[in-house]
């Protein structure tokens, strides 16, 4: 009797270990209605949180530059903890003070014009560049890399009819506790160019492929700069979802885009690839006040997915 309470104790701890490494649900709400205690329990499953954020680029202006909101975007990321994030517009003095603020993630990006990796600094810089962060307790990053939405993908500059140099950054990543991957894919479309916000989408389709041929689980997040029904999205539409449609839970009606201003429109969007073994559980709007008015021209948006093997 002795031996087998041993190795009920055992197999207890590992349950135990395995739900504290995979997480439970942000904010441990009710799933569809039914109290989920510990989506994380079994060894062959998890919860995965994939957090869209244009951060804005610093205006420096008094309520709306990066000294004014740079604490309400700590705080949010303290309390909401997502495992993935996409930023768009991120300077990298931006990043700097996230990164400071917050050591539990590593992080991934190149600047649009100079292609190389931001550097540390607390000092202004204009540069944006599309930055993948993550845990680094959950993830490990397998494979990475940055390509530019345009005629020529592999080098930096402008494509079509944008107004400015637009890139995608992915990153491949294996849990740390299931074993299981997927890809991430980040970026934003460019506000001005029609043009180029169709085409970048069929290359972001082909590249998806090309670069998961596996075809494990993917995301793709960004800042739009349309809303999800757009003619833009058929390369996607048969192979990909929108979390805001999809999830049970589901702030569908808030806008995301606010302009510093007002809610004004839904063009901030989480799709995922459509697989068995990916269930979209939640997409959520962050809009609350963080200890600025404005934590950016944007509200971050979020998905929670359970990943079955």
């Amino acid at each position: 009797m002795k031996q087998v309470l041993i190795v009920l104790a055992m197999l207890l701890a590992t349950v135990m270990v395995s739900a504290a490494a995979c997480g439970k649900l942000p904010e441990d709400k009710p799933e569809n209605g039914n109290e989920n205690k510990d989506p994380g329990v079994l060894r062959d499953d998890c919860v995965l949180s994939i957090m869209s954020f244009n951060v804005a680029v610093d205006n420096r202006q008094a309520t709306t530059g990066w000294s004014a909101r740079k604490r309400a975007v700590i705080n949010m990321l303290s309390q909401v903890k997502p495992m993935v994030i996409g930023f768009q517009e991120a300077q990298a003095h931006e990043i700097t003070d996230m990164v400071s603020a917050h050591s539990e993630y590593e992080w991934y990006g190149l600047g649009r014009e100079s292609a190389k990796r931001p550097e540390y600094t607390e000092s202004y810089s204009a540069e944006e560049s599309m930055v993948v962060f993550w845990l680094r307790d959950s993830l490990t990053a397998i494979n990475k890399g940055t390509f530019w939405l345009s005629e020529h993908p592999d080098q930096p500059g402008m494509g079509w009819d944008a107004a400015y140099p637009r890139t995608l950054t992915w990153v491949e990543f294996e849990h740390k506790t299931t074993g299981l991957k997927f890809f991430m894919f980040n970026t934003h479309l460019d506000n001005k160019g029609k043009t180029a916000r169709s085409e970048s989408m069929k290359l972001i389709a082909l590249k998806m492929q090309e670069l998961n041929p596996e075809k494990y689980p993917a995301f793709l997040t960004a800042d739009f700069n349309t809303k999800s029904d757009d003619a833009i999205f058929v390369p996607i539409n048969g192979s990909m979802k929108s979390t805001r449609d999809m999830a049970g839970d589901s702030d569908r009606d808030k806008n995301t885009y606010n302009g510093y201003s007002a809610p004004k429109s839904q063009i901030d969007h989480i799709f995922y690839k459509v697989t068995p073994a990916i269930k979209p559980l939640r997409f959520k709007v962050y809009d609350q006040n963080y200890g600025n008015d404005w934590i950016s021209d944007h509200y971050p948006v979020m998905g929670t997915y359970r990943y079955s093997r």
